[in-house]
């Protein structure tokens, strides 16, 4: 913003300057008309161009400076100069709202879940809590329920998986959060160890190696399709019908626990769900 005023600032002054000496060429000498004047007024009017172009070279220095940050201050401006010029002109549109789900259909969406099996893994006098939380959030058009302090969902299903911390050898940490419900669907975990070195990351389960990447390739990709993976692979030979998905991405990546079934019934409420909360498989993610 400061290269902005002090830019306004010089321009300013070189119209004021360029004025009076248009002003004065048109003066005509006559016993009213001091020479002394104009002399100091011709003066003076150079004096403002000059200090005018002046400052204009300070504004682009201060602007190549501090270009962020400059940057961010003018977008703001010409943005709050716009929105007054749509309010004058009666064309500012209404704030966009996120539409929701109203109760009913929360209700019909998360006990159609239900009938699935979605609360399986959760304990009976649990149940009727966890599908309130589940009709809450539905409402909001995403899927999840309260968090332990390890960030597990307490409809058992939906686990942290932040692609940073996979990436920095957290797949097997991940995996043993996942270990209680695992177990129930037939899948031993004896051991489960991450393998993170310098030249490559592999994860050891039950005493076999699986590579999660090595050394160049993109480790917050590879970290949560491996983790997808691997943990798909271990439910298959177990013989169970759930799999593991991903659930947004990043820092707010989660994996989830669904059965085809239930896969296919919320793809098919993709005009209703969050489209960035829907579940991925891992063969949407490439291979780094």
């Amino acid at each position: 913003m400061a290269s902005l005023v002090i830019g306004a600032v010089g321009a300013g002054l070189i119209v004021v300057g360029v004025a009076a000496l248009r002003r004065q060429s048109k003066a005509t000498s006559c016993p009213m008309h001091s020479r002394v004047a104009g002399s100091v007024a011709v003066f003076l009017a150079w004096a403002c161009m000059i200090a005018g172009a002046g400052a204009l070279v300070v504004g682009v220095v201060v602007y190549r400076d501090n270009r962020e940050a400059e940057g961010r201050d003018m977008s703001r401006l010409f943005s709050a100069v716009a929105t007054s010029v749509k309010k004058w002109l009666g064309l500012e549109s209404a704030p966009y709202k996120i539409p929701t789900l109203d109760q009913t259909e929360a209700e019909r969406v998360v006990d159609r879940l239900i009938v699935m099996g979605f609360l399986k893994f959760v304990n009976e006098p649990h149940k009727a809590d966890v599908r309130r939380q589940l009709i809450e959030t539905a409402r909001n058009r995403y899927l999840d329920s309260d968090w332990d302090d390890e960030c597990v969902a307490a409809d058992m299903r939906s686990y942290p998986a932040d692609a940073e911390d996979l990436a920095e050898g957290q797949v097997g940490a991940t995996m043993l959060l996942m270990k209680p419900v695992l177990e129930k669907e037939g899948v031993k975990l004896d051991s489960v160890v991450d393998d993170f070195g310098d030249e490559k990351y592999e994860l050891v389960v039950n005493g076999q190696r699986h590579l999660i990447y090595e050394s160049g390739q993109d480790s917050w990709t590879l970290g949560l399709k491996r983790l997808l993976e691997i943990t798909n692979g271990l439910l298959e030979e177990a013989g169970s019908a759930e799999r593991l998905y991903a659930v947004y991405g990043g820092h707010e990546g989660r994996v989830m626990l669904l059965t085809p079934e239930m896969l296919g019934y919320l793809e098919s409420l993709a005009d209703l769900l969050d489209h960035g909360w829907l579940p991925r498989r891992s063969e949407e993610f490439g291979d780094g």
